[in-house]
């Protein structure tokens, strides 16, 4: 019992710990700046893409945890167990789907044309910042400063409050973002949300369930360019820990 209490809850916060609240207060203020410009979609757009997904939301943290020399396991990026994870993924997105048809079903208006499917690799692409940010880069450094309960609040938190800007639903968030982060705790690996849990949970509730959220704008060259950025940043960080390998 001595040596379970500490996991689940300490006090040991560090400078990287002001480092990932301030992170994580940049994300949200950034969302909260897009309420300033609701005329302006591209600037909207730029706010949300730019700085909040890329620059802050997949650059940072991936530059961080290089430069740090911190291993990348430790964030639940590891190949560890990949097919059990995920499987149970597979499972756990399968349930949730049909969870959804039950529960809120598809309007009769909804078709899956070329848009939907835009909108929905827009979203894969969104989910994949918040993979890396909440539940990797976030939550890991505050469970080593303040434990594993903590940490999944505070992501919970974060997570719920980073969609101020353009989906304000903040109760039902916050449960998302304390299942999603449990789940990931579990195994601590992206394997076990990544891509169906998350995905099925993040790309039914935008384009089908929720009644709040924004409309994707211009899904298609987002989509493109955000690709090509998250996708550059992934590749320059595996080359980055390979060389580093072979030194």
């Amino acid at each position: 019992m001595k040596n379970v209490i500490p996991k689940l809850f300490r006090w040991q916060p560090s400078r990287e710990t002001l480092i990932v609240l301030v992170a994580g207060a940049v994300v949200v203020g950034l969302s909260a700046a897009m309420l300033l410009f609701e005329n302006w979609p591209w600037v909207r757009i730029a706010i949300r893409d730019v700085g909040q997904i890329f620059l802050v939301g997949i650059l940072f943290p991936l530059a961080y945890i290089q430069r740090s020399g911190k291993d990348w396991a430790g964030f639940g990026f590891s190949s560890k167990k990949w097919p059990v994870f995920l499987l149970i993924n597979l499972v756990l997105g399968v349930l949730l789907f049909f969870s959804f048809l039950s529960g809120s079903p598809p309007p009769a208006d909804f078709r899956l044309d070329a848009s939907t499917v835009w909108s929905a690799a827009y979203v894969m692409l969104a989910l994949c910042f918040e993979l890396v940010f909440f539940y990797a880069f976030l939550r890991t450094f505050f469970e080593q400063a303040f434990g594993i309960v903590p940490a999944i609040i505070l992501t919970a938190l974060f997570y719920a409050f980073h969609h101020i800007g353009f989906q304000p639903e903040y109760g039902k968030l916050i449960f998302v973002g304390l299942l999603y982060a449990t789940t990931y705790r579990l195994g601590n690996s992206a394997l076990l949300i990544f891509p169906f849990f998350l995905g099925v949970g993040g790309t039914y509730d935008v384009l089908i369930q929720s009644q709040e959220v924004s409309p994707i704008l211009y899904p298609e060259i987002r989509t493109l360019y955000l690709a090509v950025a998250i996708v550059a940043t992934v590749v320059w960080s595996w080359r980055k820990v390979k060389g580093r390998s072979h030194v």
